[in-house]
């Protein structure tokens, strides 16, 4: 199970970077000027921030947003088709949602809000947009938009074309929404929520503790992957938000930076990965089970996500 979600984790980051490939195929030559909004962004009960270098902003009285953060934040899949110029927004398996929870952690509040004010030139682009199967087209005299190389979307657009209410609040600048399955689950109620009972109270005055109970070796093994899948997690939005500020930016000095950063993050992922399993030999030596079996796969995944990493980064990260 671990296995396949980090393959789809990997997939969805290889997806992610992807989205941000120059949108040549049908790019217009105009370009306009405007000025970027603070947004509140709450999805599914969960405050989220816009990764860097993603805006929203008001165009001709209506609201535009990065077309695959909110899809993802409605827990959708994104594909883009760079040859035909056409984005494919679907249901995700499964595991792709669970590894969707997983990318938008890493988005949850705590990250600032774009500021406001900052002025951005949006470039129209031409591209075919299919939600869930169906073909949907902006309404007459309506454009898709282009910063970063991410595509952008009318909101109110948005909301109709997935079927969920996306509101905007002018007064609080928020943007807020909630995903078909999200709706499904609060509509379900919380009819788990009896009056817990704890007879585990004593009364005794000693102070004589209960014997240690020795853990199984597949108790310690899934402990130590939960570790592991959450460094990898913690890895790949770092180097995911490294990589797309990287393409944004145009200054050589901005990028030499952010270089510098990438390759320290990569150092300090493989010391936190050196400091997990030496915990994880040390736990399972103590309870007198052999680790040798369970470094070298979790080693063997490290390596291969360190590896997969660097080639889609190309030459940022050495």
């Amino acid at each position: 199970m671990m296995k396949n979600l980090r393959h789809y984790t990997l997939m969805l980051l290889i997806v992610a970077l992807c989205t941000v490939l120059p949108l040549t195929a049908g790019a217009a030559s105009s370009s306009v000027t405007v000025k970027t909004q603070a947004v509140n962004l709450k999805f599914d009960g969960q405050a989220l921030a816009l990764p860097d270098g993603q805006y929203a902003f008001i165009y001709q009285d209506r609201t535009y947003i990065p077309v695959r953060f909110i899809s993802y934040a409605l827990q959708k899949s994104v594909k883009w088709d760079q040859k035909t110029s056409k984005v494919t927004v679907s249901e995700p398996t499964a595991a792709e949602k669970e590894a969707l929870a997983k990318l938008l952690a890493g988005a949850a509040a705590g990250a600032a809000q774009p500021a406001a004010g900052k002025s951005i030139t949006i470039k129209p682009v031409q591209a075919t947009l299919v939600f869930d199967g169906q073909e949907k087209a902006l309404p007459a005299g309506q454009s898709l938009y282009s910063i970063n190389n991410s595509i952008y979307v009318p909101l109110r657009f948005m909301s109709e074309a997935v079927g969920t209410d996306i509101k905007w609040d002018q007064k609080t600048n928020s943007i807020t929404g909630e995903s078909a399955a999200y709706k499904a689950a609060q509509a379900g109620g919380n009819n788990g929520a009896g009056e817990g009972t704890n007879p585990g109270t004593g009364t005794g005055g000693g102070t004589d503790p209960v014997g240690e109970v020795k853990p199984t070796y597949d108790e310690l093994a899934a402990s130590a992957e939960a570790k592991f899948t959450a460094l990898e997690s913690k890895c790949t939005a770092a180097l995911s938000s490294l990589y797309f500020q990287h393409q944004a930016a145009t200054d050589d000095s901005v990028k030499a930076s952010l270089e510098a950063t990438g390759r320290q993050t990569i150092d300090q992922c493989k010391a936190d990965f050196n400091t997990l399993v030496t915990n994880t030999k040390a736990e399972l030596t103590k309870y007198g089970y052999s680790s040798d079996e369970l470094i070298a796969a979790i080693t063997k995944r490290f390596n291969e996500d360190m590896d997969t990493i660097k080639k889609l980064a190309g030459g940022m990260l050495g």
